[in-house]
């Protein structure tokens, strides 16, 4: 470049410059304002005392010289000086428009690059919110696709960082538009830890399938559940290592700083991160709950009901059979299944049954003793029962619905069974087995059971790991539909199962509450053929809210080819509300005069004190209403009879307290395990004095109501706001 000669009194004109190599205004002024900031902030936190005299830069001296020139003209100083100055000024230049070059390359580079950039973070982000899902799920080889996904679009980003390095990438972050690659490194860092955590997850799943040999109580070959957890706690240390590393740098980024098109997913991936270490958290914590079922720290007994729905009873079903299961060493000692008429058998006292069942049986026994609504209360008392008919003290109680096992031949295939000349498939288990068990003719109705269940257990123990993950998914669904109940002494397993709502109890809340729990006495398995409906209208009146409940069955027996289908449904209902609510009405319910088999005032029988407790709450009126207390909630009683063919229903109304009700009304209705509710339907009444400004879920508004239909599979959580 050839200096252009400049006389005295020239001034100047640094953007005159920055034209010369061809630097836009924008970034000039960017790097005006940064130096205008730095300095005053720099002058603003440091008293002028501190500072030593300051040394012009050779630039605004030249400059500052040039404008005094201006305005006091002089001689003009000797040609030698002038080129002196200008010489100085060269590498000033030079270096000046190199770097104000390199920083518009790098300006155009970089944003080419965050690009790329916020497209593989979006979708390393979409597949870890997939992988998050299908964990919840079980489902292990999604999770597992997913995740490995997930890592590969960050490795991929990452690599676009990595070729500026990190040390440019602190230097140009400080160009505005550009901060973010600086904090998108940081976020990349957490989503391949969080995306490492869930390959370790889904790795430790993976090693809990190996384990069959938790099933087979003849087998030290396979690997039992006890050698299996030792992998899993390592594999959940490493994942729960790298969350919490994960939220560490998460908690630390600024979603403001970030682009429009980035913010959005990193904002998704910030609030979905504590779900992400709750699930985490919650492995933890079934990973001890395992070992300790198991027992890896010493021997563990269980009394297993297996419930029959076709028979309804409070806590799932008439329990005609049971296991008793063995665990030591995290794998199976000892299964066996039985008649529960024979301990039963061997209860040296008679004991009076609750009022309901005096008709149908003298005593009581561990067959019936699961009367409380409550499944901790009942399985105390069914631990009770076993005990007094000889059986050793058990760890737990833990009843299965017939469901379960028609899920497990669907997915390990049928078995067949020679003895009885009958192939069980998921498709007949059921009825198979009620036929077999209702067979009068039979000396002993309930061995098909007692053959079967061994037959279960290897079935389960050989699964290959592809139907692991479909059994674990069968179970897991199960426990939350509740046709797998579980009580354990051991208060830690106990408050694991609450937490995880495995436990089958009386839910306690502060807003409102409805539970319909229905008996079967001496309705053979009716309940199989008998659809169910319920149908809660409410409105407030008075400050407080009403009820009307209409309870309706329909009996599609009476022409099946297996008679205990074709019998009458007589039910034992129970309702319970919140305590301290009024029964105001009920119609439709039947008023039968049962009498007891025998006069318990004549005969030298025992009274169970807790029964003598809930029987003392009873106050029937002339309706043949009973209204009641039963695990802090009021309960509402009555009898209801279906004959095969026909259609009844019950209707109740009633008023609960007033503190129940608020703005913000909250309405729990609670499922009964192992009953099948075809529709549930919710109306709240319209008013001049209400409103419903939200709901959740989200209520339908009609003219004259807001309105909620619900298959009812779960229990029902309904939220509104009222105005």
């Amino acid at each position: 470049m050839q200096s252009r000669r400049r006389y005295s009194g020239d001034v100047v004109d640094v953007r005159a410059r920055a034209d010369a190599v061809e630097v836009s205004e924008d970034i000039v002024r960017e790097l005006e304002q940064t130096i205008r900031v730095a300095r005053q902030s720099t002058s603003d936190e440091l008293p002028v005392a501190q500072f030593a005299p300051v040394q012009m830069h050779p630039i605004d001296a030249w400059v500052n010289a040039g404008r005094h020139r201006l305005k006091h003209p002089q001689k003009a100083p000797p040609a030698s000086r002038n080129w002196r100055g200008l010489a100085t000024l060269v590498p000033w230049v030079l270096g000046a428009g190199i770097v104000v070059a390199g920083l518009l390359y790098v300006s155009q580079y970089g944003g080419k690059v965050k690009n790329r950039v916020v497209q593989q973070g979006n979708a390393a982000i979409g597949y870890l919110m997939s992988a998050k899902d299908s964990l919840e799920q079980l489902d292990v080889e999604g999770a597992k696709t997913d995740l490995n996904q997930a890592r590969e679009q960050f490795d991929g980003a990452s690599r676009e960082l990595d070729m500026l390095g990190p040390s440019f990438i602190n230097l140009i972050s400080h160009i505005p538009g550009l901060s973010s690659l600086r904090i998108g490194r940081d976020l990349l860092d957490a989503g391949r830890l969080i995306s490492d955590a869930g390959i370790a997850l889904s790795g430790a799943l993976d090693t809990l399938t190996t384990s069959g040999g938790i099933l087979d109580a003849g087998s030290v070959e396979k690997t039992s559940l006890g050698d299996a957890l030792a992998p899993f706690r390592d594999a959940l240390a490493r994942a729960q290592k790298d969350v919490d590393t994960a939220s560490a740098l998460i908690g630390g980024i600024n979603p403001q700083e970030l682009p429009d098109q980035y913010s959005g997913q990193f904002i998704s991936l910030r609030d979905r991160l504590p779900a992400v270490e709750e699930l985490v958290g919650r492995t933890v914590s079934m990973t001890g709950f395992l070992s300790s079922l198991t027992g890896t720290d010493r021997p563990r007994r269980y009394l297993v009901l297996f419930t029959n729905s076709s028979e309804l009873r409070p806590t799932g079903g008439f329990p005609g059979s049971y296991g008793l299961l063995t665990f030591e060493k995290g794998r199976v000692k000892d299964f066996r299944a039985d008649d529960i008429y024979n301990p039963d058998g061997q209860i040296k006292e008679l004991v009076v049954p609750p009022l309901q069942l005096q008709h149908i049986t003298p005593g009581w026994g561990m067959r019936d003793a699961a009367w409380w609504i409550d499944f901790p209360a009942s399985a105390r008392k069914v631990m009770s029962y076993w005990q007094r008919g000889g059986g050793a003290a058990v760890d737990g109680v833990i009843t299965i619905k017939p469901d379960i096992l028609a899920g497990i031949l669907k997915i390990t295939g049928p078995v067949s069974l020679p003895k009885y000349d009958t192939l069980l498939t998921a498709d007949n288990v059921l009825a198979t087995l009620q036929s077999e068990v209702e067979d009068t003719n039979s000396p002993h109705p309930k061995q098909i059971i007692v053959d079967l269940a061994p037959l279960i257990m290897q079935r389960l123990s050989s699964a290959p790991a592809s139907q692991w993950a479909q059994l674990l998914t069968l179970f897991k669904d199960g426990l939350d539909a509740r046709d797998i109940i579980m009580y354990f002494e051991d208060d830690a397993m106990e408050k694991y199962v609450v937490s995880e709502g495995f436990d089958g109890g009386v839910k306690q809340t502060n807003g409102d509450y409805l539970m319909v729990d229905i008996s079967n006495i001496k309705g053979a398995k009716s309940d199989a053929v008998t659809d169910t409906t319920m149908k809660l209208e409410s409105w407030l009146q008075d400050g407080t809210m009403v009820h009307r409940l209409t309870l309706t069955r329909r009996h599609n027996g009476g022409t099946s080819d297996f008679g205990f289908y074709n019998k009458s449904n007589h039910s034992w209902i129970r309702v319970l509300v919140p305590e301290g609510s009024v029964l105001r009405g009920i119609s439709g319910n039947e008023n039968p005069s049962y009498r007891p088999l025998m006069d318990y005032t004549n005969e030298k029988a025992v009274r169970d004190a807790d029964l003598v407790a809930l029987e003392a709450t009873y106050k029937k009126d002339t309706r043949g209403a009973v209204t009641y207390a039963e695990s802090g909630k009021t309960g509402f009683a009555f009898w209801m009879s279906v004959e095969p063919g026909t259609t009844e229903a019950v209707q109740i109304e009633y008023v609960v307290p007033a503190r129940v009700v608020a703005d913000n009304y909250q309405l729990l209705v609670q499922r009964q395990p192992g009953l099948d509710v075809t529709d549930f339907e919710f109306t709240l009444q319209k008013s001049v004095s209400v409103s419903v400004t939200s709901s959740k879920p989200k209520l339908t508004e009609w003219p004259d109501s807001w309105r909620l239909h619900d298959g009812f599979a779960r229990d029902v959580q309904i939220e509104a706001t009222l105005k």
